[in-house]
């Protein structure tokens, strides 16, 4: 996936990434999953994945997240996005979820999971903070830049975070928002208008 930095964002889907078929964390049943990014050690590691009802088993082994050179566990979060899921838990604990739904698992507990019902289930997994586990096969790094340079940039935000002003990087025109526009609706006009060749990319 090749990335704009430039632009300030990145669209992640099930429509527009790679899947390939693995069993992990132990379990025989294989799921299609992708890794959507790996910003490294420590940084946010996001997967998407797609998991067939009917395991035998789970589809995703116990375990937990932890850097083993050092012992730290960290957490991991479950966003179900399409079908039903259950979780079962290293204490004994069983959870059921579905779509809008958000599984978070603290460090040291462990976790598995299968997909229930009678259609795939489609999640998206967070790890907010990835220990040094190698990525798997097929997978790919994302490296996140040192600096950002975005050809439009924020300046100075409200007492709720709102642009107050904007720059562009090109040529140094400057956006104020308007008194009437408290949600800085303008602002995204104004990019759009003041886009420079080259820059106007999907």
């Amino acid at each position: 996936m090749h990335h704009q930095f430039d632009r300030g964002w990145q669209r992640y889907g099930f429509d527009n990434q790679e899947f390939r078929d693995a069993a992990i964390h132990g379990a025989s049943w294989p799921i299609s999953l992708t890794l959507a990014f790996n910003r490294g050690l420590w940084q946010p590691h996001i997967s998407f994945s797609t998991i067939t009802p009917g395991s035998p088993g789970q589809a995703i082994g116990m375990h937990v997240h932890r850097d083993v050179p050092t012992g730290k566990d960290v957490e991991e979060w479950y966003i179900i996005i399409d079908g039903r899921g259950e979780m079962t838990f290293s204490n004994g604990d069983v959870v059921e979820g579905g779509p809008g739904d958000m599984i978070a698992i603290w460090p040291e507990t462990g976790h598995s999971f299968r997909a229930i019902g009678d259609k795939p289930l489609r999640m998206i997994s967070i790890t907010p903070k990835m220990f040094s586990y190698p990525n798997p096969e097929g997978a790919h790094d994302d490296p996140w830049p040192d600096e950002f340079h975005p050809q439009i940039k924020v300046l100075d935000v409200d007492e709720q975070v709102v642009a107050v002003n904007a720059v562009c990087a090109t040529c140094g025109a400057r956006w104020e928002r308007p008194a009437d526009d408290k949600e800085a609706a303008s602002l995204p006009v104004w990019a759009r208008q003041h886009r420079h060749d080259g820059a106007d990319r999907p």
